[in-house]
């Protein structure tokens, strides 16, 4: 053959084995597998390995070293010798890989085994191929009774066309999909009872193509639990609506009778101003200022019970809510010739915008009438973000609070100060505990750095 024609037919297999990577033996070595890598190795080593004894045997012609008779068998020994240590090669590399597929698969066993849930693997027909020890405990059937059984045999018969509709998606898809959260799925057992399951689906691959694994888990406690849950919260909700009701009609019942008593004094007065002297007057004084007291702390426990009812939860800005308590309190903060100072930016929120303005309005209110007598309130406001809560202080310079009362003081008409002393009805720092309470938070009372008294409350970090 001429040279001529000889490369061209080199340069033609070449161009088509570039053009054409994937077809034929020119695939063996184009693949991307272990088996196409060590085709590539074994390939260069022979092709190396035979040059060699082309070589040596050409110069044992040229040179005589060896009879003709002798060099022909050494050179088939030698062949025979570099072929064995190849495959020797070969054989070591895949049974190093034959180890690591047989430990994944042993552990991969030992992970099915040991899941604290059944788990089945089926094909893509809905064959069960094989199911864990769980998978028994769970259905009743063994295992050699499942292999080979469509899964329908553990769904109940109304769900078989919505499972065969199911398993086509999924294997469409090819994604994890999970069920039972949102919907009801049920499966049955070898009895026949039917129980709630929550299922995940997971594709595998395998040599035989692919697999899905379902993990499965019986919810009928956690079923159970939450329709006691729910039942409760129902009655929870018809009580609180119960109390409510007699809350409200209690304290409009009790107002009434104050009213005659309050009435009936103010007739006394006018009808009787003669005889109305002295220490009589006096007693009636008496009576009607406690008479007065007594309507305002029912007012006062009507309100706390309607506090939080109607709440909106919703993105609040917090610094304006703050100037608008600032500005609502605008005469006493001049009386008092109070300064006010916030010292950080307060953050944009969702909260109980009415029950927030509340809040700051009651602390700052307190720490302006807890004031010293000889001091002029400064107070300070700040926040700053905590492992998912907002906390926030005020801060005053007044006359702080006792370490023994600081869980006292929030509850409903405690007072540690006495009302000759200064005014009040132990009601405001129990609304604030409401508020925060309602908002997932909590509020807590801290002695000052050097006199008065720190409030600090925190609000749960509402995602929209």
């Amino acid at each position: 053959m001429p040279l001529s024609t000889a490369l061209a037919l080199i340069a033609l297999s070449a161009a088509t084995t570039i053009l054409n990577p994937g077809f034929g033996v020119v695939k063996l070595f184009t693949g991307k597998m272990i088996g196409n890598d060590m085709a590539r190795k074994l390939t260069i080593k022979m092709f190396l390995g035979i040059l060699l004894l082309g070589y040596l045997h050409n110069l044992d012609h040229r040179y005589n070293w060896v009879s003709p008779q002798l060099g022909s068998v050494l050179l088939t020994v030698s062949f025979m010798a570099i072929t064995l240590i190849f495959i020797w090669e070969s054989c070591t590399a895949i049974n190093k890989l034959d180890h690591k597929k047989n430990i994944a698969r042993e552990n991969f066993r030992l992970g099915v085994e040991s899941s604290p849930y059944a788990l089945i693997l089926s094909d893509a027909n809905g064959k069960i191929i094989h199911a864990n020890i769980q998978t028994e405990k769970l259905y009743g059937y063994t295992r050699q009774e499942l292999a080979g059984q469509s899964l329908q045999i553990i769904i109940p018969k109304k769900l078989h066309d919505s499972y065969n509709e199911r398993r086509q998606s999924f294997y469409v898809s090819n994604k994890v999909v999970t069920l039972g959260i949102e919907e009801d799925i049920f499966a049955v057992r070898k009895d026949g009872t039917e129980f709630p399951i929550e299922l995940i689906l997971t594709p595998v691959k395998t040599e035989e193509g692919s697999v899905v694994m379902a993990s499965v888990s019986d919810i009928s406690l956690r079923k159970q639990q939450e329709k006691i849950i729910r039942d409760q919260v129902i009655e929870l909700q018809v009580k609180n609506q119960e109390l409510e009701h007699v809350n409200y009609i209690a304290s409009h019942d009790l107002q009434e009778p104050l009213r005659t008593v309050s009435n009936y004094i103010t007739l006394l007065e006018e009808d009787y101003p003669d005889q109305i002297k002295g220490e009589i007057k006096q007693h009636l004084y008496t009576m009607q200022a406690a008479t007065n007291r007594m309507s305002l702390l029912i007012r006062s426990f009507l309100d706390y019970g309607k506090l939080g009812r109607n709440r909106k939860l919703g993105p609040t800005n917090c610094n304006d809510i703050v100037n608008d308590v600032v500005t609502d309190l605008n005469n006493l903060i001049k009386c008092s010739k109070a300064t006010i100072t916030v010292a950080t930016e307060l953050p944009v929120l969702y909260a109980y915008e009415t029950e927030l303005r509340l809040l700051f309005q009651n602390l700052i209110n307190n720490a302006i009438k807890f004031r010293k007598k000889d001091a002029t309130p400064h107070i300070t406001i700040g926040c700053k973000e905590l492992n998912g809560f907002f906390e926030f202080y005020v801060s005053d310079n007044g006359i702080g609070i006792n370490c023994k009362d600081k869980d006292v003081i929030f509850h409903i008409f405690k007072r540690v100060k006495t009302e000759e002393e200064y005014e009040g009805h132990g009601i405001g720092l129990a609304n604030c505990k409401k508020i925060a309470d309602i908002h997932g938070g909590k509020i807590w009372v801290e002695p000052g750095a050097e006199s008065g008294s720190t409030f600090k409350f925190t609000i749960l970090n509402f995602k929209a």
